[in-house]
């Protein structure tokens, strides 16, 4: 009976790590994606109903894929160099949290961001960014 517990325990431990690795796997995809600037890569790793949040208040800037891929897309042929450094991440089960660094252009300042994400079934659900001075 002891046996079993302890198999036991080690399933359970063995299939939440596989699910904290998949979130993660799923956020690096959209970031290499995006530093690619490949658009459909990038939106293959979003659900169809993201949400996208903006701090400090919270208000809802991006609501569905479709919204993402016009966004996106555009920022993608507006800055051909546009850049996104991982500096720390955090991972929580589906939630991953990343202080980024974005360069744009060369003539532009560097912009810093703490983005959270919220992976379900593998798909990126909700994002809330935070934009850092």
């Amino acid at each position: 009976m002891k046996k079993f517990v302890y198999v036991l325990l080690f399933c359970v431990s063995f299939v939440t790590a596989q699910e904290k690795n998949s979130a993660e796997a799923v956020v690096q995809k959209q970031v290499e994606a995006y530093n690619e600037g490949n658009l459909d890569a990038f939106l293959e790793t979003y659900s169809n109903d993201v949400k996208v949040y903006n701090f400090p208040k919270n208000y809802q800037s991006l609501n569905g894929k479709e919204k993402v891929k016009e966004v996106f897309g555009n920022l993608f042929k507006k800055y051909p160099n546009l850049h996104r450094h991982i500096q720390d991440r955090i991972v929580t089960g589906d939630t991953i949290l990343d202080h980024e660094k974005i360069t744009f252009s060369t003539d532009e300042p560097i912009q810093k961001f703490v983005t959270m994400y919220i992976v379900e079934n593998e798909k990126i659900k909700i994002i809330h960014f935070l934009k850092r001075n």
